[in-house]
């Protein structure tokens, strides 16, 4: 087969709805090398000709693809099936096929590309013409819609926990208040030396910590902020950890906090909560000790694509919570918020934590994220308005989780 360019090749390259008596040699060689899709020919395994789009694709300089084998511009994942396929092509006369890969360009990184290959005749000799069609973008796009209606699904299904929790908090509070009611009454009725005098007691403070626990659920749910004050989390970062690492010495804290932060508008003891409870988390994933990274910025967000899910365009102060511990699976980060859930055994803990966390940013009309794999650690990223960009209106509040290496 030659590899250069005469007629008979432009004409398979046109395609058989093109009449190639029409068009002059000039007019084939635009066609061919000026085309949106990158095209090339390959006799059995070598590639003979490549046009300019599918060189500035992959990244060679125009003539760099002649001659190699055309398994090397594909993923490692897709040689075998590029092989395959080619043979199966060369076997059937007029096969073709059309399959999404993944391509790799001559710097090692990759790309997304559809495939549409087909076998031809050129001079008497067999081979294939593959159209390449980079679709990085729309697979970027699907990607993103995915994880959108990820999101809002998630978003969906913690409203309507939080519906529910409310709901069962508010019943189960008015049952606790006729207890303590009739548990006092009595109390008024004997002396500290009578037999059920502690037990009453005992009573009386079950109910309490029942109180504390439907008041958590009832924070995750709808609550409020109760003090609010202008806060600089910097100054709030550095007085927690300050605690934190005398309890835990086996904790590393690195800081990295931005010196200019925007202040918020918050409830300084709820905030303080948020993040004890964080690091609480970071310590039972490094169960011998690591390392835990904090970081604060001030960010603003247009409405574009990358805002996280749920904010409006303003200003806000972000607050990152990083350790290298264990990290999560996809499961346990789709519940991590969730009251009761827990990856502890059954009666160690009540589960609570890193709901009251949710709850405590969504009632500060902030966002928190969680993103973790297993074995690289979990990051928390915490968005809250800052008081100088603080957006006009509500803003529908919610959480997200995604994978991040």
């Amino acid at each position: 087969m030659d590899s250069g360019l005469n007629r008979a090749e432009k004409y398979c390259l046109a395609g058989p709805e093109l009449e190639a008596p029409d068009l002059d040699e000039e007019n084939y060689r635009t066609l061919i090398e000026e085309g949106f899709d990158g095209i090339f020919i390959q006799k059995g395994q070598e590639i003979i000709f490549a046009n300019k789009r599918i060189h500035q694709l992959l990244g060679y300089e125009h003539g760099g693809l002649k001659g190699i084998k055309h398994c090397v511009i594909y993923h490692p994942e897709y040689r075998r099936l590029a092989t395959e396929q080619t043979e199966a092509v060369m076997r059937s006369e007029g096969a073709s096929y059309l399959q999404e890969v993944k391509l790799q360009r001559k710097d090692g990184s990759f790309c997304d590309a559809e495939i549409n290959a087909r076998a031809i005749t050129l001079n008497g000799v067999s081979g294939i013409q593959v159209w390449v069609r980079d679709i990085t973008e729309r697979k970027q796009a699907q990607k993103a819609e995915k994880e959108r209606q990820t999101q809002l699904i998630q978003t969906q299904k913690m409203e309507a926990i939080g519906t529910l929790a409310g709901g069962i908090a508010h019943c189960f509070n008015n049952l606790l208040m006729g207890i303590q009611g009739n548990a006092s009454l009595v109390l008024l009725d004997i002396d500290a030396d009578h037999p059920h005098y502690e037990k009453l007691r005992h009573i009386q403070e079950q109910v309490r910590s029942g109180a504390d626990l439907t008041r958590q659920l009832l924070g995750f749910a709808k609550g409020g902020r109760y003090d609010v004050k202008s806060v600089n989390l910097n100054a709030l970062i550095e007085k927690t950890t300050n605690v934190f690492s005398r309890k835990k010495p086996e904790i590393r804290i690195h800081k990295q906090l931005e010196k200019d932060i925007l202040p918020v508008d918050a409830d300084q003891a709820q905030i303080e909560q948020v993040l004890q409870n964080l690091y609480v988390n970071a310590w039972q994933a490094l169960p011998g000790g690591g390392d835990l990274y904090l970081q604060t910025e001030n960010v603003t967000f247009d409405g574009n694509s990358l805002t996280p899910p749920n904010l409006k365009p303003g200003k806000f102060v972000k607050i990152s919570v990083r350790d290298n511990g264990m990290g999560m699976d996809e499961f346990t980060q789709q519940r991590i918020f969730e009251p009761f859930f827990t990856t502890k055994n059954s009666g160690n803990s009540r589960g609570l934590g890193l709901a009251a966390v949710y709850g405590i940013i969504r009632n500060h009309e902030g966002v928190i994220t969680v993103a973790s794999k297993k074995g690289f650690g979990t990051a928390f990223d915490i968005y809250l308005p800052a008081l100088n960009g603080r957006n006009s209106g509500k803003t529908h509040l919610g959480v997200t989780g995604s994978q991040n290496g």
